[in-house]
C-alpha cells in the first residue's frame, strides 16, 4: 500500500514538468478559425496569450506563448483590445477563458480518490 501512495506521490510531482506548452499561436488572423497552428512554446513561456483589436468592426486576432500574461481590455479612440491569458495545452482556442481540464491531474485525484475508498472500506 505504501508503493502505490509513492508512486501517486511522485507521479503528482511530474505533472507538467515533461512536455512544453503547447499555444496556439497567429499574428493576425481575423478570426480564431484562421488561427489554429500549435506551437510548442520555449522553456520559459509559462501562458498562452491572445489579444483582440477591433476598429471599425475589423477584429485582428494574435496567439503567443509568453513568459508572463496580464489580462485586460482598453478602448481607445474607437480603438478597443482585449488580452486574455492561460496556463494549459492549447487553451488559447478563444479569447475567452473558461474552464480548462487537466486530464493528468483529473487522473491523479482519481486515484486518490480510489486509494481513500479502499483504505476506508477495510
Amino acid at each position: 500500500m505504501a508503493a502505490l501512495y509513492i508512486s501517486l506521490l511522485l507521479a503528482a510531482l511530474c505533472i507538467g514538468t515533461v512536455v512544453p506548452l503547447k499555444c496556439y499561436t497567429c499574428l493576425s488572423a481575423a478570426s480564431n478559425a484562421d488561427c489554429k497552428t500549435q506551437t510548442d512554446c520555449g522553456p520559459n513561456d509559462a501562458y498562452c496569450q491572445t489579444v483582440v483589436g477591433s476598429v471599425s468592426g475589423k477584429k485582428a486576432i494574435g496567439k503567443y506563448c509568453t513568459p508572463s500574461c496580464t489580462p485586460g481590455s482598453s478602448s481607445f479612440a474607437g480603438i478597443t483590445g482585449t488580452v486574455s491569458c492561460c496556463k494549459t495545452n492549447l487553451c488559447n482556442t478563444s479569447g475567452a477563458p473558461g474552464v480548462k481540464y487537466s486530464y493528468p491531474a483529473l487522473g491523479l485525484s482519481l486515484g486518490f480518490l480510489l486509494v481513500l475508498l479502499r483504505g476506508s472500506a477495510l
